[in-house]
């Protein structure tokens, strides 16, 4: 297994801003990787929140904000998302490996 193997993510409250509607707040776990195919780190994750599938969203963090899409719903209810850029929590990836 290679370092990249292990995915890098965030499990807590998120704030979910649709257009047209107010931003509300929803658990969500999300993770990120690094896509060898894509050649770019990848985020995805649930949202425990029901929203339409195709819907474009933006999720903000305590660390940031990224742009995402719904594109499906699990039989409890919540929402499968695919982030699109920068995932809105930190990824050693991104942000240069830690000082050892």
């Amino acid at each position: 297994m290679s370092e990249h193997d292990e995915p890098e993510g965030y499990d807590g409250e998120v704030t979910v801003v649709m257009d047209g509607e107010p931003p509300r707040t929803a658990g969500a776990v999300l993770g990120a990787r690094f896509d060898p195919l894509a050649g770019s780190v990848v985020w995805s994750g649930r949202l425990r929140l029901a929203v339409p599938p195709r819907t474009r969203l933006e999720v903000t963090t305590p660390h940031g904000t990224g742009a995402a899409e719904a594109t499906e719903a699990d039989p409890w209810g919540n929402t499968r998302i695919t982030g699109v850029g920068r995932p809105p929590f930190p990824v050693e990836l991104l942000d240069g490996a830690a000082e050892v």
